[in-house]
């Protein structure tokens, strides 16, 4: 079930469920990135896009590409970059101190419910890729049921 888990987890990243996060500074912080260092005050509002963060070349190899096992082994060190419900991937559970999506845990479990149920169920398909204005699009060509 590992790379079950993982595979959702790249889904996650590539295509962050809720792209934009926002809040107010409880109080005067310092934010790095790899090249800068941003001093935010107590108030000031920050803005998130998990687009960026997910994608970021300096932490993920071939940012672009699904990798279906980007985070089995070793690499589930990558989880710690993993932002996506208002927060790590591997941070506690959702408390209403840290924002994080109340259906953080759910949407993993029933995600990787459904990839293993659709495997189960269909031993071929082919798919259309692409994009469309708010995201990602994936048409079913055709399915061949398990045998």
């Amino acid at each position: 079930m590992t790379l079950t888990k993982s595979v959702v987890y790249e889904a996650l990243r590539i295509e962050p469920p809720v792209p934009y996060q926002y809040g107010k500074a409880k109080e005067d912080i310092v934010i790095q990135s790899h090249d800068a260092t941003f001093e935010i005050k107590k108030g000031e509002m920050i803005f998130g896009n998990q687009n960026f963060v997910g994608k970021d070349p300096k932490v993920f190899e071939n940012p672009e590409e699904f990798v279906a096992h980007r985070f089995v082994g070793e690499g589930e060190k990558l989880l710690k970059y993993l932002y996506w419900s208002n927060g790590r991937q591997m941070d506690d559970h959702p408390t209403a101190e840290n924002k994080q999506c109340p259906g953080k845990d759910l949407v993993v479990l029933i995600s990787r419910l459904m990839l293993v149920e659709f495997f189960l169920r269909y031993d071929t398909f082919t798919v259309d890729a692409g994009t469309v204005l708010l995201g990602s699009s994936v048409t079913f060509k055709s399915l061949t049921k398990a045998s």
